[in-house]
């Protein structure tokens, strides 16, 4: 059967302000009125019900999944008493899965993209979960088509083609600096690294403990006290004395058989102030700029997002150009388009 495993542990330091330790990204609203982890649960629910989604996110915001997501069991909500990255928090919910359901495809996703049309990302997924359940060895990667020369995201180089529009991963590709991301961009050749993953559960299971055996060693104790009076406390040592990794590092750069599928939906991460210019681009005045929840009057002033809290608020630009504003209710930000990879740095965890 599927099962869906949402991410929901990240931060997302680069839309600071709104996004800071107690209020992380997953829990912003876009669109719809709806927190992106809200869109995130409902656009799976076609494909897999909620009795096969597993939420992991941070201890302290598991009561407020619960309040956003009533239909998820409060069981099927994982919270990490620690921030270990991806392959442990993975491991985690292939431990749960297989309990159940020794045969089950995982989808594997974060829960703060956004996504159209939604039927043709579950059709995507339909076809990545009957690749891997015809070769069972495959880890299977979504990439997506860039258009545009970003320095935000990872790339995946592709290989060999393996059937009509699935590939081998040749190579995992950091976010790379300007000059190295026009030259993916003007090859063909590289897929934005949109971290959608589709796999066996017993495969990354079996791949996690190859690669990472301290990693697989906990596992095997946490999952030994499922079902036990001590399995909080099992949990929560054993996951904390986890190294922290992600699953790319981990498992995918290491793994024989990756395989990336090429997609076609609309897919924004929204991991950046700048991401809005996409998200919004059909609100743009006729000098560029955005407004979000929030009014503006502009002079001589250009290529602009303003994101505000209060729609009857008034900002007013003169002689403003390429500059994104955010007002929350204690915090300003204004800042350059181009400075935003500095913005991580306004705070620590």
């Amino acid at each position: 059967m599927y099962h869906s495993v949402l991410l929901a542990g990240g931060i997302g330091r680069r839309l600071f302000p709104e996004s800071t330790p107690s209020h992380p990204k997953p829990f912003l609203v876009f669109e719809n009125n709806q927190t992106l982890l809200e869109t995130s649960f409902k656009r799976m629910l076609p494909l897999v019900p909620p009795e096969r989604t597993w939420i992991i996110t941070a201890k302290a915001m598991k009561e407020r999944v619960r309040l956003l997501l009533p239909d998820a069991a409060e069981e099927q909500i994982l919270a990490e008493p620690a921030g270990r990255n991806t392959a442990p928090a993975i491991g985690w919910a292939a431990a749960k899965i297989l309990e159940t359901d020794p045969d089950a495809v995982m989808f594997v996703l974060p829960s703060d993209h956004v996504i159209k049309p939604e039927n043709v990302f579950r059709q995507t997924l339909q076809e990545a979960a009957a690749l891997v359940q015809s070769m069972p060895e495959m880890l299977l990667t979504l990439g997506i088509k860039p258009v545009f020369p970003a320095t935000s995201y990872g790339y995946i180089q592709k290989g060999a083609e393996i059937k009509d529009g699935v590939f081998y991963a040749r190579k995992f590709c950091e976010k790379p600096p300007l000059p190295q991301a026009e030259e993916y961009f003007q090859s063909g050749q590289y897929f934005w690294n949109a971290g959608i993953f589709i796999w066996k559960a017993r495969m990354i299971w079996d791949l996690l403990h190859r690669y990472e055996p301290e990693i697989g060693q906990r596992l095997d104790e946490m999952r030994d006290s499922f079902g036990s009076n001590d399995e909080a406390a099992v949990t929560e040592e054993c996951f904390a004395a986890m190294k922290s990794i992600s699953i790319d590092y981990a498992v995918m750069e290491r793994a024989e058989t990756v395989g990336v599928l090429a997609t076609s939906f609309d897919w924004n991460d929204v991991g950046t102030w700048r991401a809005l210019d996409r998200l919004y681009a059909h609100e743009r005045d006729a000098d560029g700029n955005i407004a979000v929840n929030v009014k503006t009057a502009a002079v001589n002033s250009s290529n602009c997002t303003v994101r505000g809290n209060e729609a009857n608020r008034l900002v007013v630009l003169v002689g403003i150009h390429d500059t994104v504003v955010v007002q929350t209710d204690d915090t300003v930000l204004i800042m350059k388009k181009d400075q935003e990879e500095l913005l991580g740095n306004c705070f620590k965890e």
